[in-house]
């Protein structure tokens, strides 16, 4: 009973309940996955003696926002799986997952269940964001060493630029005849974008390696507007892909051949 004691007051002390006039927001212990804010329930009522549990409006619209559209059949279907599972509905109109109908007697282990719910549902987001990351690096690395195979450009993976250069690995470097190597970077955070100016400062200033140095985005908003604009005022390049797959792979080209790089069929 002491251990049982020990945990419930290990839960409780993180958890906030807050009453205002229509019922009560409750903050728990456990964080959404993208912003980072705790996760946060709110008891609506009572009325007709019950209460109505719902998120934030915000559980599936993430899941959207990270490419996993709910226009989708299959994945609407996994999505009213999960929440049959916990019964709980989603509410189109609000945005709302939601449980109805729950007594004040049944309230806590309500909010408990509603508390695993939403934690599976933020592992969802997680796991669909690292899926669409993967498949952008994938789609970058294949489409280019389609284009690089074509003209016998040698290129590693996975690998430091050169001895003088072992501290950052780029996701590709290209080796060009008779011009400078060129050093990829297929960026998905602010942290892979750091990493390739910090390796152009390491280059330029510091070994004074002739390099090249180019970041691929997915778009616009896959790293803060901050880092993005140091980084286009200091990358031989910056191509973002999703607004155009072919035009990217061809600016990276470009990099590693030069103008020539349109002249190959």
């Amino acid at each position: 009973m002491v251990l049982k004691e020990r945990i419930c007051r290990a839960f409780c002390e993180n958890v906030r309940v807050t009453a205002f006039k229509g019922g009560l927001a409750i903050g728990t212990p456990y964080h959404n996955y993208l912003s980072g804010d705790p996760i946060g329930i709110y008891a609506l009522g009572p009325k007709g003696g019950a209460y109505r549990l719902v998120d934030n409006a915000l559980t599936v619209a993430f899941l959207e926002a990270e490419g996993a559209s709910m226009e989708a059949n299959s994945r609407r279907e996994a999505l009213s799986q999960i929440l049959e599972q916990h019964g709980a509905a989603y509410d189109e109109d609000m945005g709302e997952v939601f449980i109805e109908g729950v007594t004040e007697a049944d309230l806590p282990k309500a909010v408990l269940e509603f508390s695993a719910l939403l934690l599976r549902l933020n592992d969802l987001i997680h796991l669909t964001v690292e899926r669409v990351k993967n498949a952008f690096e994938d789609d970058v690395r294949t489409a280019i060493r389609a284009e690089m195979g074509r003209r016998r450009i040698r290129f590693i993976e996975g690998q430091a630029v050169s001895d003088q250069l072992s501290d950052i690995a780029p996701d590709m470097v290209f080796y060009p005849e008779h011009r400078d190597p060129v050093a990829l970077f297929i960026v998905t955070n602010d942290s892979k974008l750091w990493q390739a100016m910090l390796l152009r400062v390491i280059a330029d200033s510091e070994k004074h390696v002739p390099l090249s140095v180019v970041a691929v985005l997915e778009t616009d908003s896959s790293v803060s507007q901050k880092v993005r604009l140091q980084a286009d005022n200091r990358l031989d390049a910056i191509p973002r892909y999703r607004s155009g797959p072919n035009d990217a792979i061809q600016r990276i080209t470009r990099v590693v051949v030069g103008n020539e790089a349109g002249t190959v069929h």
